[in-house]
């Protein structure tokens, strides 16, 4: 079970993906990034071991936008 530091950290980081990916895929609509990333973080709540979520979030949405059009992704 994660302490509420550890979750504190976790959102962090998740939140710098966020940052990221704004700044990388500058034609997505921020709420698009934020739903993409929060849908992929959720695949994780039963993760025990949580050090890498926020790396596999990022190449997962990452990857995600990179490969579908904007106008597919924001549907």
């Amino acid at each position: 079970m994660m302490s509420g530091v550890e979750r504190a950290e976790e959102q962090r980081q998740i939140d710098q993906v966020v940052d990221r990916l704004t700044e990388s895929f500058p034609y997505v609509p921020d709420h698009i990034i934020r739903e993409n990333v929060d849908s992929a973080h959720h695949r994780f709540d039963g993760a025990r071991i949580r050090e890498f979520v926020p790396l596999f979030v990022e190449r997962h949405c990452r990857a995600l936008f990179i490969l579908q059009p904007a106008v597919e992704i924001s549907v």
